[in-house]
């Protein structure tokens, strides 16, 4: 009788890893299981009778889960690395076992001067670190891989460009994946923190990955060591960057990492994914990692911890902080000094056109998705309802413009409420936004209005043109700061223009990679999304590392008011923004985060007792011509 165990070898090539087993072996239970494992898993790879080939970092989840001896001698076979899978999962298991200690434990702590001491010799003499990012800078260098979840304008991209040279090792790369709105922070950064004559080339500016195939090719082997590339630009070109990564010892930095949130159902999240375990060190920046969910940490954590299963444990019910453990820094405003943010909630009523309008739809929109909505619907489905919600937020803000959307949706309404709509113009809530900002003119203060609607921006800019205005949104392109169309360009007349009163932007297009701290302190939300990761960014572009102590920053809410048997969409947002604002303050422990979901908490409900279901039907019947052709006003 044959004692001696099954053999399935482990091969790598190309990011993938290659499971092998005799032919004769092929009955084996241990290699039913392995089927079984990927197969119940959702795992993309491709199984024959005697091999399992699959991505790289799903090949180290296996080994994780069935690797142990004594898993091993339990199931009766072996693993036998072969080639350079064999040094790749020698690295995996220390990486895991480093890993699982600092969850637990705090990582010893590297002294500020020796720190500093060594930064000063690599010629980074231009900027001095403060105490808090010295602090998480110690933490990061005795990590592997590391996350730092920092608010915004703690300075991530110094702490991480300063980790960077203490890490670096002789021919290692840095390529930084960041939004576009980001790529000037890292071009400036160097510039900002070392001396022009740094030994050993350490002031190289970043080269940017931009253009076609060739000219991105022509780019990475030019001699330069730190690239910026563009989230989208990476999904065009996976072949070219994962070759590069996969032959190349790279540190890989994901800024605003968040944006790979929806892991392998997203083209991102699946690429970076499946490059995880290529790079020789991993690093992700948010100030937002869990925006929506609990679930939106999962693709980060497998990404930055690839086969160590962080991600498993999230989907499985485990609170995200105690998956993390110690494997995050995080600077909080508090510790940045920052007088806190005041917030304000100015509720307003809505005009009898716009009720009217606003109740139709609420009403079809019931009629239509009470009973259907569910996580079982199909995608057409739910990108019908998630229209339908858009129309009611627009709604809120500028019913003229959601009536006209509507036309052009074939969707019907009386002629005598589009006529009461259309002749009402601007609604309530923008007209107080409007005149918000023009008292702050006047006063000789700038203010930011926020909306998310790109048609709504453009009716406050023309309604504010008394203010010279300027708008960022989706559609306005980032360029040259002396090009007054561009992105660029017109955040800095914003600054630099004292007749320019007002800046109108949309959270998503203009929360990440802009400063408006040193001109602007108050912000207006003309209106809000479910996005709790636009909120607080766009919160963080004048509540930021910079302000004097003493200065007060304004956060002022405008909410429609709507009758309580009708409901306010807005009230709606703000729930769901506070439970999400809670999830990510138990996860990073932040007062801050704990304060602004107070203020959601506390604030007075949008809701109007005084006006009834009853009252609405009657103010419908009147503008549709339906009502009583007599009545009498006498008690």
């Amino acid at each position: 009788m044959n004692d001696e165990p099954v053999v399935v070898s482990i091969a790598m090539d190309d990011g993938f890893g290659i499971l092998s087993i005799d032919a004769q072996d092929g009955a084996h239970p241990i290699w039913a299981r392995l089927k079984l494992a990927v197969r119940t898993r959702g795992v993309d790879c491709r199984v024959t009778p005697s091999q399992i080939i699959l991505p790289w970092p799903d090949t180290l989840n296996l080994i994780r889960e069935f690797g142990s001896r004594d898993s091993q001698r339990s199931y009766g076979f072996r693993f036998r690395p072969e080639g350079a899978a064999g040094d790749k999962i020698k690295a995996f298991a220390l990486q895991l076992q480093k890993a699982r200690m600092a969850r637990r434990e705090l990582p010893e702590h590297i002294p500020d001067e020796e720190i500093e001491s060594k930064l000063v010799a690599m010629g980074f003499t231009k900027r001095k670190l403060k105490s808090f990012q010295l602090r998480d800078l110690s933490h990061l260098l005795s990590l592997p891989n590391g996350a730092n979840f920092s608010v915004p304008g703690a300075g991530k991209t110094t702490v991480t460009f300063a980790l960077n040279l203490l890490t670096r090792q002789p021919g290692e790369m840095l390529l930084v994946v960041a939004p576009k709105a980001a790529t000037q922070a890292w071009k400036d950064i160097v510039g900002e923190c070392m001396q022009d004559d740094a030994p050993n080339n350490a002031a190289e500016k970043f080269t940017v990955l931009e253009g076609q195939e060739d000219d991105i090719r022509k780019a990475l082997v030019s001699g330069a060591s730190r690239f910026i590339v563009s989230y989208d630009l990476l999904i065009r070109q996976q072949s070219l960057i994962s070759n590069f990564v996969a032959t190349t010892p790279t540190h890989l930095v994901l800024d605003e990492s968040h944006r790979m949130k929806a892991g392998w159902q997203s083209q991102r999240g699946a690429f970076l994914l499946n490059i995880a375990a290529l790079p020789v060190r991993r690093d992700i920046l948010s100030g937002t990692p869990m925006p929506q969910a609990a679930s939106d940490i999962e693709s980060q954590l497998d990404f930055l911890w690839p086969g160590h299963g962080l991600g498993l444990e999230v989907v499985q019910g485990k609170s995200p902080r105690d998956v993390l453990g110690n494997l995050f820094v995080r600077t909080t405003k508090q510790e940045l000094g920052l007088k806190p943010a005041t917030r304000q909630f100015v509720d307003i009523d809505m005009e009898p056109g716009q009720l009217a309008l606003y109740s139709i739809v609420r009403n079809e929109f019931l009629r239509e998705f009470a009973r259907k909505v569910s996580p079982a619907m199909g995608q057409a489905q739910f990108l019908k309802a998630r229209r339908s919600v858009m129309r009611l937020l627009q709604l809120s803000i500028n019913p003229s413009l959601a009536l006209i959307s509507m036309a052009n949706d074939d969707i019907a309404i009386k002629s005598a409420i589009a006529d009461q709509v259309m002749e009402e113009g601007h609604s309530a809530k923008m007209r107080a936004v409007m005149d918000h900002a023009r008292r702050l003119a006047r006063e000789g203060q700038k203010s930011v209005i926020w909306t998310i609607f790109t048609d709504t921006i453009h009716s406050f800019s023309s309604a504010l043109a008394d203010l010279n205005p300027v708008f960022v949104h989706g559609g306005v392109q980032s360029g040259s700061v002396l090009d007054a169309q561009t992105r660029e360009g017109r955040i800095k007349k914003f600054h630099e223009d004292n007749s320019c009163f007002v800046l109108i932007a949309n959270p998503a297009a203009a929360g990440e990679g802009i400063s408006l701290h040193t001109v602007c302190h108050t912000a207006l939300y003309a209106d809000r999304s479910y996005v709790s990761t636009h909120y607080l960014q766009s919160i963080d572009r004048i509540h930021r590392l910079g302000l004097p102590p003493e200065q007060d920053t304004n956060i002022i809410i405008y909410r429609s008011k709507a009758p309580a048997q009708i409901g306010s969409i807005d009230l709606s947002v703000s729930r769901r923004l506070t439970e999400k604002i809670r999830n990510m303050q138990i996860l990073l422990d932040d007062p801050d985060l704990h304060q602004l979901a107070l203020d959601e908490e506390e604030a007075d409900d949008p809701i109007d007792y005084d006006v009834r279901l009853q009252d609405i039907l009657d103010l419908i019947a009147e503008l549709e011509g339906k009502a009583p052709a007599e009545f009498s006003d006498e008690l």
